[in-house]
């Protein structure tokens, strides 16, 4: 009783510690590839700031003090100080003229575009470059899980792959038993036993490869979503997939228009643009003629057209991004092609492997018939011990051709569910 009671709790245990796949989704969802997209993403929308910010005016403050080996004037005199220049008289207070060695200065300056052609082109290409990134950060998550689904279930037929073992070896286990006591009866050769026990040592070596191939499935789905699996999730197909456009195409679509856009920004380069500037500022110093201090103030504001009439260089640039452009055009639809003929093929595959699905399960119903015969014409002496053997072996790698099957099932519609951009929470419980 007791050992029924321990041997339950050690399967609730188990039970409670196995990982879902909605657990192994979301951890995809939080880890640290995910994490990183985000931060890509708000990098996206500073860099979409910075171009808007290019409209705002610019306002600088600034002091100084220079020295002249000259008077200098303050500011530029007007025509009624014009008028009163020349020697001070004598003993007279006037001639506080704005001119002095020695100048002091503080103020401000404002520069703000009025019209520059490229800065409007430039934010429609930031906004795709942000599109781009926020598309490549759903395809890494869809990828991401696409991954840990098909690691789970290749773990899952290991698993299976390795009850079947377990099974086989349960099986040749009794049938040593009965060789063995043949063969000490003297019915039977000695080495009868040992092509049993050969096929034994091949099942432990078995099984200790797909202990190898287990734990790196393990730290693959942990690496990817965080989650520690002590067994595999179970998976059940709950949804259809959806044919929509291809994911991988919308980053390089995005990408695409900011180059078109960039090779739109270069030309533009060459256009006239327009700004606005402005300064205001004080100037102080001692008068060249009295030796009194005086300050003036001094501003202006006014607007600036400028073009380029020749500019190599930036028509280089220009021709550079234009074929740039054209490049990555070609490089959608190159990829569109591609992913067509992937997903049909997916397609066609994974009506095919639920076709072959059926059939090994069928054949396992009929090995295992064929093996409860064999082990009886085998107890009567009426089939020798290789024929037998045969018939175990048949049995399992009936079984191991299912579970391969299933495992490649899962993969090909979890990839066939990414280029497809779907959920993997609706598809998969």
């Amino acid at each position: 009783m007791l050992k029924r009671t321990i041997c339950v709790g050690l399967i609730l245990g188990g039970a409670l510690q196995a990982a879902t796949v909605e657990q192994l989704l979301s951890g995809v969802k939080h880890h640290y590839q995910e994490r990183m997209d985000r931060l890509s993403l708000e990098e996206s929308e500073r860099a979409l700031g910075m171009v808007q910010a290019q409209f705002w005016p610019k306002i600088r403050v600034f002091g100084s003090v220079t020295h002249y080996n000259s008077p200098t004037n303050l500011r530029p005199a007007t025509p009624t100080e014009n008028a009163k220049f020349g020697p001070p008289p004598a003993g007279n207070g006037s001639g506080d003229f704005p001119f002095s060695t020695d100048i002091e200065r503080i103020g401000a300056t404002v520069s703000m575009p009025i019209f520059v052609a490229e800065l409007f082109t430039l934010v429609e290409k930031a906004r795709a470059m942000r599109q781009s990134v926020q598309a490549k950060k759903r395809l890494n998550l869809l990828k991401d899980q696409a991954i840990v689904l098909g690691a789970n279930a290749n773990l899952r037929y290991l698993e299976e792959m390795e009850a079947a073992l377990l099974s086989k070896a349960k099986t040749l286990r009794s049938t040593e038993k009965i060789v063995g006591a043949k063969v000490k009866a003297g019915r039977a050769s000695a080495s009868a036993l040992y092509k049993v026990q050969e096929r034994l040592d091949s099942i432990r070596i078995a099984l200790d490869n797909i202990a190898i191939q287990k734990e790196n499935l393990r730290v693959l789905v942990e690496s990817l979503s965080g989650v520690e699996l002590r067994r595999s999730a179970p998976m059940r197909k709950k949804g259809r997939i959806e044919e929509r456009e291809f994911l991988a195409l919308q980053p390089l679509k995005a990408r695409a228009q900011a180059d078109r856009l960039e090779a739109e920004a270069q030309k533009e380069k060459l256009y006239p643009s327009l700004h606005l500037q402005g300064d205001i500022n004080r100037g102080y110093g001692d008068s060249y003629f009295s030796g009194r201090r005086v300050q003036r103030d001094y501003g202006g504001i006014g607007l600036t057209v400028s073009a380029p009439l020749l500019d190599m260089p930036q028509i280089r640039s220009m021709q550079k991004a234009r074929v740039h452009a054209m490049k990555s055009a070609i490089e959608v639809e190159k990829t569109a092609t591609e992913l067509r003929a992937k997903a049909k093929g997916m397609r066609r595959q994974v009506r095919v492997l639920e076709h072959s699905m059926s059939l090994h399960r069928r054949n396992i119903a009929n090995e295992k018939k064929l093996l409860s015969i064999a082990h009886k014409s085998y107890d009567e002496g009426r089939m020798t011990l290789e024929e037998y053997l045969r018939y175990v072996d048949a049995l399992y790698d009936a079984k191991a051709q299912l579970y391969k099957t299933q495992a490649l099932w899962w993969q090909t519609l979890a990839q066939l569910a990414f280029l497809y951009g779907n959920d993997f929470e609706r598809i998969v419980r």
